[in-house]
């Protein structure tokens, strides 16, 4: 005579019940012995995700490159990871930074932009948003680029931003004016700052009262 099946296989997993401790199986909701709930909802068995893997012999394809060539795989591939880690920490550390302190009178906006030979181009906006400075006029708006290098040298430009309606450095309040600044290599830091600048500072006006000196006329011989 063959043999019954037993009711519980060897395989089958048991947990003790908190309530009257007694084994029982994991994947009944509630204990047989004393009717209480199993803690973790309606059902104690534990989700098998085995299932929802793709099994390998759906790719028969990479599995045999895999068995052929997993070994490189394994060795490049962190290598490839340790370059790009290496690659990005580098581009931080050289990054420019650009500093653009609080200014009710001006509002500067810059954004980097690399060229070739690793050169940086600053290309910014500044917004006026104090007084008129019109054209043919005394004063000027400027822009004032400090650089910071790594070691410790600090060094100052000047540049003026252009309107498409107005000659560089005349803008209207409300109108904004376009810059480029070169960054030297080496720097760590840009500061940017605007400012009115005085044009006729180291400049000497002749006043208009004075004659013009004309040379005495030759005689006739």
């Amino acid at each position: 005579m063959t043999e019954m099946p037993a009711l519980d296989p060897v395989s089958r997993n048991y947990i003790c019940c908190p309530h009257c401790t007694i084994q029982i199986p994991d994947d009944v909701p509630d204990c047989p012995y004393c009717r209480q709930l199993l803690p973790g909802g309606t059902s104690g068995k534990r989700k098998d995700i085995r299932g929802l893997l793709v099994p390998p012999e759906r790719f028969p394809r990479l599995g045999k490159y895999y068995r052929d060539h997993g070994k490189w795989v394994k060795v490049v591939v962190p290598a490839l990871l340790a370059v790009l880690v290496l690659w990005l920490a580098f581009g931080l550390l050289t990054r420019v930074k650009i500093v653009v302190p609080s200014d009710n009178a001006f509002l500067i906006e810059a954004e980097r932009e690399r060229k070739d030979g690793g050169r940086v181009l600053l290309k910014g906006k500044l917004v006026n948003r104090g007084e008129d400075i019109p054209d043919l006029s005394l004063r000027s708006i400027g822009v004032i680029a400090e650089f910071l290098y790594g070691d410790g040298r600090t060094e100052r430009k000047r540049v003026f931003p252009k309107s498409p309606f107005r000659g560089e450095g005349a803008l209207f309040r409300g109108e904004s004016g376009a810059f480029e600044i070169e960054v030297p290599k080496g720097v760590k830091s840009v500061t940017l700052r605007g400012e009115i600048v005085n044009l006729g500072e180291d400049r000497v006006f002749v006043p208009s009262t004075r004659g013009i000196r004309r040379l005495p006329a030759q005689r006739n011989r």
